[in-house]
């Protein structure tokens, strides 16, 4: 599996043009992606690279978001787009929140897991990053599996979200 970060021009075409991203991406983006919850957030996505490339945004602008947004994840086998992982900005405090999706018909087989271990490596290479979080639903227990296996422990939960924490102590590169 291959990494795509997300700039302006691939953010752009996700949002209006789906045969020019698939151009971008060099494969096809899988029929299901992307999924109902990654479209809505997919304009967010887009204006903060936008407010970022602005320079009369001035002072305003938020810190450069390259790497600290959106990723594909790019199924060389099938040559496919077929999920995706983000992170909701630059560290933060010390810490990035971290969030992905995978088409149903490619889950269960470790492009979860093989995505987000390397987003996680990549943003514990920053030096300002000193903790990662994600939160899942209490009852997906493919999700749990996966964050579990990435050295996450809870480090909150209520009856249908668990929230996870992983540390740059606890990360084995």
């Amino acid at each position: 599996m291959t990494l795509i970060p997300v700039d302006r021009t691939l953010g752009r075409a996700l949002l209006k043009n789906r045969s020019h991203a698939e151009r971008l991406t060099s494969g096809l983006l899988h029929g299901d992606f992307p999924d109902e919850d990654l479209s809505a957030k997919l304009p967010a996505f887009v204006q903060r690279l936008e407010d970022s490339a602005n320079p009369a945004l001035g002072s305003t602008a938020p810190p450069d978001p390259r790497g600290w947004g959106l990723w594909l994840f790019f199924y060389k086998l099938e040559r496919l787009t077929v999920g995706a992982a983000s992170f909701n900005g630059p560290p933060l405090d010390g810490a990035v929140e971290l969030g992905y999706q995978v088409v149903p018909a490619h889950r269960r087989r470790g492009l979860t897991y093989e995505g987000c271990k390397a987003l996680i490596e990549w943003a514990f290479f920053d030096s300002r990053t000193l903790r990662i979080v994600a939160d899942c639903a209490s009852d997906n227990i493919a999700s749990v599996n996966t964050l579990e296996k990435l050295g996450f422990t809870i480090i909150g939960n209520n009856a249908e979200q668990l929230k996870w924490g992983l540390t740059r102590n606890n990360w084995h590169f």
